[in-house]
């Protein structure tokens, strides 16, 4: 029996697709050309649709660092020579180092800025239709992938997928547009890689490497899915391993060519960037054995998330996620919950059986976001699971359609005869939809700017340093657009600023933008002594940072300290100066008595 198995999957694994009938004894023939085209477009409507009210979102979080405050980005496509050779956030703070390479997501930044300009309705309105080709791709592939299971098992695993609140932050967050343009091109490479094995052309395997290099060009994870690709067809094709290797290696070198491009600009890889446990909250682990319990804590946190998407939270810096020991009983939770769903994939794997590639292909996609080995910039973040609730989603898949009832009429109709006899599946899909769509349209307003964002999150983390400084910088702005228009509101807000900044520092004190915040914040209500204390902090921690000499060069010229505003003035990067600061240099020397340099800085200053 086992034999005839293998010989059925042998023979629809070749090109004859109307040989697949045989392996689906429920229906005639899996999908229609027709058909595939009309579910596929379903799913993307769907997609966009159920995020379509972020359409006129405002710019939120770091969406400042990739198109609101980024000077390639604003170049428009002059400068996506710069965006191909710098680091990610370079056009954003040249003295930021990062260990992020991803011009393709910035490349479409750059064209959409040349065409409509800085317009944040335009980033938001592409984003949506980039999830819809994401739902629109993913269910072709699926349909491809599973074509000898049943009809239902696509469906459901692309519903489930595209209805995940997890992905919330992915698609109201411009800046996330990196994960999505990751995600989606593997998604339509793999595709593509599947058309291949079954027509054999040399121009399917050419497109599907160029999408596969742009999905990684997009963002590193993509990396992890090279794992990824050869487990599809040892699954769902009935290949040799051989030609499964053979078949891997021109991905293998795309990822090659592009960790050598990526060397040649960033350098190693982990080359300059020092991270803190600000960033990733295990770095504040006392020893190995705290260290490796608050691991597991945050690899359960991880699988958790897959399963129940509450609370969504922006950011879950330290100490969102506490620091745990092996007294803590979630730990051992956490172990025998990832070591339960390991051994399922690895059975599979071994039996060949479907779950197993669900249990991996979540595994192994999630690993690059662990800490296990290499230390991540973050412990945790909601949008490191976009690509690996994909197995997940496939799992709780192929467990519903267990629920669907057999028949041996080769006759019936697929679509009628599947609801009236399969209701409780039916029922059970609907209901999680539903529950879906509403976590969705409860949480996604939050996203419309960064004072709701910033807001909301702040309640959930309150144990959260750099989410308090958020709030406050939140306040900080407010106050500084009302300065001129609503003095008494501006000091409210300022006082309300103030009081975020000192949670914040008082959980973590070195964040230079919290003491920047917080000394601007002082200016406002007139405590000079307390301002200059807080910027002068802030450059203790980053000598050249612009936001702090310039408001340190201020205060020192509104208080009449002329010489110490134009000592602190004239040490901002002369690339960083701006025409207001050459302005305020060449009245500081005039009060000086130094005409010279006064009338050199204004006119720099173009006045």
């Amino acid at each position: 029996m086992a034999k005839g198995k293998k010989q059925k999957r042998q023979k629809t694994a070749g090109r004859d697709t109307s040989k697949t009938k045989s392996a689906l004894p429920d229906f005639r023939e899996p999908f229609s050309k027709k058909w595939k085209l009309l579910i596929a477009g379903a799913m993307a409507a769907l997609a966009m649709a159920v995020y379509a009210p972020s359409y006129n979102f405002d710019f939120v979080y770091d969406d400042d660092a990739v198109v609101k405050d980024n000077r390639y980005v604003q170049q428009g496509v002059e400068g996506l020579d710069e965006i191909w050779t710098t680091s990610y956030f370079q056009g954003y703070d040249e003295g930021l180092i990062a260990r992020a390479y991803r011009p393709v997501p910035l490349a479409t930044l750059a064209f959409e800025y040349e065409v409509w300009g800085l317009n944040p309705t335009v980033n938001h309105i592409f984003n949506l239709i980039f999830y819809g080709l994401t739902a629109f791709f993913l269910f072709l592939l699926l349909a491809k992938l599973l074509r000898d299971h049943h009809p239902a098992l696509p469906v459901i695993t692309c519903l489930l997928f595209v209805l995940h609140p997890i992905h919330l932050e992915v698609v109201a967050n411009i800046k996330s547009r990196d994960t999505m343009l990751g995600f989606l091109n593997f998604v339509v490479a793999a595709w593509l890689l599947l058309k291949h094995l079954d027509n054999r052309k040399f121009l399917t395997l050419f497109l599907s490497l160029v999408f596969y290099a742009i999905g990684l060009f997009s963002k590193e994870e993509v990396i992890t899915t090279v794992a990824i690709l050869p487990l599809m067809l040892y699954f769902f094709r009935d290949l040799k391993p051989g030609k499964i290797l053979l078949t891997m290696l021109p991905y293998v070198g795309a990822i090659v060519l592009f960790l050598i491009i990526r060397t040649s600009v960033l350098g190693g890889l982990n080359a300059g960037v020092t991270l803190t446990y600000l960033d990733n909250s295990l770095l504040a682990a006392e020893g190995f054995a705290q260290r490796s319990a608050s691991n597991l804590l945050v690899l359960g946190h991880y699988l958790l998330k897959t399963v129940f998407p509450h609370p969504l939270i922006s950011d879950y810096s330290y100490s969102t996620i506490p620091l745990v020991n092996w007294d803590d009983w979630r730990v051992y939770a956490s172990l025998l919950a990832n070591l339960g769903l390991l051994a399922l994939g690895l059975h599979g794997l071994w039996k060949r059986k479907a779950y197993g590639y669900g249990a991996l292909h979540y595994f192994i996609t999630v690993s690059i976001f662990t800490s296990l080995i290499i230390t991540n910039v973050s412990a945790y973040n909601d949008r490191f699971l976009y690509t690996p609730v994909l197995g997940i989603c496939f799992l709780a898949a192929w467990l519903l359609v267990k629920l669907i009832k057999k028949t041996d009429d080769p006759n019936r109709s697929p679509a009628s005869d599947f609801f009236s006899q399969n209701f409780p599946l039916v029922a059970i899909v609907a209901l999680i939809s539903s529950i879906a769509i509403f976590k969705i349209e409860s949480h996604l307003p939050y996203w419309k700017n960064r004072y709701a964002l910033f807001n909301h999150d702040v309640k959930l983390a309150p144990n959260n340093a750099r989410m308090h400084k958020n709030q406050g910088g939140s306040l900080a702005r407010q106050a500084v657009n009302n300065q001129k228009s609503n003095p008494a509101k501006a000091r409210e807000y300022a006082r309300q600023a103030i009081d975020e900044l000192e949670i914040a520092l008082s959980i973590y004190p070195n964040i230079p933008t919290g003491h920047i915040h917080l000394g601007n914040m002082h200016i406002i209500l007139g405590n000079y002594p307390e301002a200059e204390a807080s910027l002068q902090a802030a450059l203790a921690l980053d000598t050249d940072n612009y936001y702090a000499l310039n408001s340190l060069g201020n205060l020192f010229f509104h208080t009449q300290r002329y010489r110490e505003a134009a000592e602190t003035l004239e040490r901002i990067p002369d690339h960083l100066r701006k025409p207001n600061d050459f302005y305020l240099l060449a009245q500081a020397f005039a009060q000086l008595g130094d005409q010279e340099k006064s009338t050199h800085y204004l006119r720099l200053s173009g006045r």
